[in-house]
């Protein structure tokens, strides 16, 4: 099937669901909103007025990201009945997205349970339970008596078995991320996987887009990797994952090798996208008088201080990492339209709607002002 079968109806399709995303304007008016009342009934007359049905049903913005998640799982669900055959595996490992962060949220309260001796009643209904690649029983994860166990209720799926080999190093660490590390390799692997059946230009597409993702989680990982964990250049190394499109090997080893991270990814991206110098300039002047005073602190308050500055610092990359996924989108729209990058760039503008409400919802909860809203976003 050529390009302009396979790709004529769902470009259409897509193109013009594209077209109703919120505008910037529903955004401000969110920002400027004088609670998350008023800010939540901005959607009422919006494709996501379910989302504000949920929290004036509950009074829960809990429930309301829930119901985002949903939404945004069941979008993936949808376009897998819309696309060509040839398409529906790159479409269903795009989905696992959601599988595997959901299965992220059901471990980490096993873990609060079971090795924090934390409560976790309160916070069991905001896991997802509908099916969205595999049956997974993830009420059998949360109340699994071991980790052991819990690997079985995922028996049949990719997971069980890396569930299975990461126990031994959670139980001894105390700590979830190296499975968490383990299962966001698992997505890109499976995702790369997807991409064989596909055309060669379908596979630059796709590639391309999939790279600058690699890089933000990458980015991510590596804040937690240096400032929490003072892990080893080696071992962050392994532990990252392979294709990023701007930050590869060489690049994420430089940057972490380095006393100045920022400074060293910054100069990179500058480099390849010098249509971000501005922003990344002020906003790297922010993040500096924000961390001026612990230049000058020495012992426990100073250390931590130093970490704020460091997490704040590396932060500020991956929102400029976010704007270059943004820049991608843009460059695929305005080219040859007959690609899987339609697709692409439909679920990742789609995210990062998604992405804006979670974060005025919960901005609007914390009292932030206006001007601290507007920078995250």
């Amino acid at each position: 099937m050529g390009a302009l079968q396979t790709y004529a109806f769902i470009n259409a399709k897509l193109r013009g669901r594209i077209s109703k995303i919120l505008p910037e304007e529903v955004f401000g008016q969110m920002a400027r909103s004088g609670s998350v009342d008023e800010c939540i009934q901005l959607l009422r007359d919006t494709d996501f007025a379910t989302v504000e049905e949920a929290y004036h049903r509950t009074g829960d913005i809990k429930t309301a990201e829930l119901e985002l998640m949903r939404r945004e799982a069941g979008l993936y669900r949808e376009l897998n009945g819309l696309v060509s055959e040839e398409l529906k595996p790159f479409v269903d490992a795009l989905a696992g997205r959601f599988e595997i962060e959901n299965l992220k949220n059901a471990l980490r309260l096993w873990f609060d349970a079971n090795v924090r001796k934390r409560g976790i009643e309160a916070r069991t209904g905001y896991l997802l339970r509908e099916r969205i690649r595999f049956p997974i029983d993830v009420d059998a994860i949360v109340n699994a008596p071991t980790l052991e166990q819990a690997a079985a209720a995922l028996a049949g799926t990719p997971y069980a078995p890396l569930v299975v080999r990461e126990t031994p190093r959670v139980l001894e660490s105390g700590s979830l991320f190296t499975l968490e590390i383990a299962l966001d390799q698992l997505f890109y692997q499976q995702l790369d996987a997807s991409l064989e059946a596909l055309s060669d230009r379908d596979r630059r597409v796709a590639r391309r887009l999939i790279g600058v993702e690699i890089d933000i989680e990458n980015i991510g990982w590596l804040i937690r990797f240096k400032t929490f964990y003072g892990m080893g250049l080696e071992e962050a190394l392994t532990r990252s994952i392979p294709r990023g499109l701007n930050l590869n090997r060489e690049a994420i080893a430089e940057a972490y090798a380095s006393e100045a991270p920022v400074t060293a990814l910054s100069a990179l991206v500058r480099k390849r996208y010098p249509e971000l110098s501005a922003l990344l300039s002020s906003r790297e002047r922010g993040a500096g008088e924000a961390a001026a005073p612990s230049s000058a602190s020495g012992g426990p308050e100073g250390t931590g201080r130093r970490r704020t500055a460091g997490v704040s610092r590396l932060a500020l990359i991956e929102r400029v990492l976010r704007e270059i996924l943004l820049i991608e989108v843009r460059r695929i729209l305005g080219g040859y339209p007959f690609t899987v990058g339609v697709i692409m760039a439909y679920f990742i503008l789609k995210g990062e709607e998604i992405r804006r409400i979670v974060t005025l919802l919960n901005a609007k909860s914390y009292g932030w002002p206006e001007d601290r809203i507007l920078s995250a976003l």
